[in-house]
């Protein structure tokens, strides 16, 4: 039998809890490289309706220019870069995260590819998908 009292080798290299891990990563890293192994969080909300599926995405403090939209074998994914602010600033305190996130929603086969379309307002990204009439409810009349 081992002596019980022997100390696990690991906890001299892992931190007892992950925010000091998280400095440690800041320490050693360099911030922006920190920054980007934990990415942007991007919340995302998805819904149908009759006509079409919406996609919201929050993406505050991302413009237009730095989000790249693609739809490929009935896969949406968007790729979304919030950059870090250019110039030294000395920061006293950050909670504020910047690099890439990337999400991916597979959508049905019954959507209109040529149909997707995208706006960015208030930090939040829409995009609409329609279905193709085929497989919309159709409305009955009744005499």
């Amino acid at each position: 039998m081992g002596n019980c009292t022997q100390k696990n080798r690991l906890q001299d290299f892992v931190p007892s809890n992950w925010n000091e891990f998280d400095s440690l990563l800041n320490q050693v890293l360099a911030p922006t490289v920190a920054r980007t192994v934990r990415g942007i969080r991007a919340p995302l909300s998805v819904w149908e309706a009759d006509d079409a599926y919406h996609v919201e995405l929050d993406l505050p403090g991302v413009s237009k220019d730095d989000i790249e939209l693609t739809f490929e074998q009935g896969n949406l994914q968007i790729v979304a870069d919030r950059k870090a602010p250019e110039g030294e600033r000395k920061g006293l305190h950050e909670e504020r995260v910047y690099g890439k996130v990337t999400r991916s929603l597979s959508l049905s086969e019954s959507v209109d590819p040529d149909s997707i379309a995208a706006e960015l307002t208030n930090g939040v990204l829409h995009v609409t998908v329609a279905k193709v009439p085929e497989v919309q409810p159709k409305r009955i009349d009744i005499n």
